[in-house]
C-alpha cells in the first residue's frame, strides 16, 4: 500500500521492540489539487469555485463511507493515480482503465464540494458529484444508484469521455456542456424540492413496466 510513498522510520524501544513508519502524503495533495483545477476550469462557465482546500474533505487512508457529512478524499486513491500523471495529456487508455475507479471517487467528492460553492444544497450537490464522476470517468461509483445513472444517457453525451487523456485541459473543456447539463438538472431539483424524489420514483416503476413486459414477450 504504502509503495512509492515516504516514509520517516521510528525506531521504539521497549520488551519487544517496534519499527514505526510515518508515511508523507503531503506530495500526493498535488494530485488532489490537479483534479480540482481540472474540474474548476470545466465549471468556469457556470461560475468560479474557487481554490482547493483540504478542510473541505476528510482525508482519509483508504475510500471509506465518511461519518462526517464532508466527501473524504482517499490517499490510496491519489496514490493509484500517481503514475499516470508523468504526462500531462499523453496519457493512453490502457494506463489509465485500472485507475479509473480511483479517479471517479476523487472526481465525485470534488464535485460535490464544487457543486456547494456554486450555491447547491448538500443533498442535490452529492448528486450532482456522483453523476459528474459517472459520466466523466463511465464507472460507477458505489454511491451511485440506477436512476442517477440511467438518467444520464440521454442528457449528457458520451459516458466516459475523459478515459483517454484524463489530465488533459481540453477534455475537461470539451465537456463544459455536459457538465453544464448536470448542473442545471441538479439546480431545478434544488429549486422544486420533492421533484427528485419524485423523478426517480417514476423512473423506478417505469423500469419495472418495461422489465414486466419484456418478460410477458418472452
Amino acid at each position: 500500500m504504502l509503495q512509492g510513498v515516504m516514509c520517516r522510520v521510528e525506531l521504539r524501544d521497549g520488551i519487544a521492540a517496534e519499527v514505526v513508519l510515518h508515511p508523507d502524503f503531503s506530495p500526493l495533495l498535488l494530485i488532489f489539487d490537479r483534479v480540482w483545477s481540472l474540474l474548476k476550469q470545466s465549471l468556469k462557465t457556470v461560475d468560479d469555485i474557487g481554490e482547493f482546500w483540504e478542510g473541505d474533505y476528510v482525508l482519509g487512508l483508504f475510500p471509506e463511507m465518511s461519518q462526517s457529512g464532508r466527501p473524504i478524499l482517499a490517499y490510496a486513491d491519489a496514490l493509484a493515480l500517481k503514475d499516470s500523471l508523468s504526462d500531462f495529456g499523453k496519457v493512453k487508455t490502457v494506463e489509465i482503465t485500472h485507475v479509473l475507479e480511483p479517479l471517479a471517487r476523487i472526481i465525485e467528492s470534488m464535485a460535490a464540494v464544487g457543486a456547494i460553492r456554486l450555491g447547491l444544497s448538500t443533498q442535490t450537490a452529492a448528486m450532482f458529484g456522483k453523476q459528474l464522476a459517472y459520466v466523466a470517468s463511465g464507472v460507477a461509483t458505489g454511491t451511485i444508484d440506477a436512476f442517477a445513472r440511467g438518467s444520464l444517457l440521454d442528457a449528457s453525451g458520451e459516458i466516459g469521455w475523459c478515459r483517454d487523456q484524463p489530465w488533459a485541459d481540453e477534455t475537461w473543456i470539451a465537456a463544459q456542456p455536459s457538465i453544464e447539463n448536470i448542473h442545471d438538472r441538479c439546480l431545478v431539483w434544488d429549486k422544486k424540492p420533492g421533484l427528485l424524489a419524485k423523478q426517480r420514483q417514476l423512473w423506478y416503476q417505469a423500469r419495472r413496466f418495461e422489465t414486466r413486459a419484456c418478460k410477458e414477450r418472452s
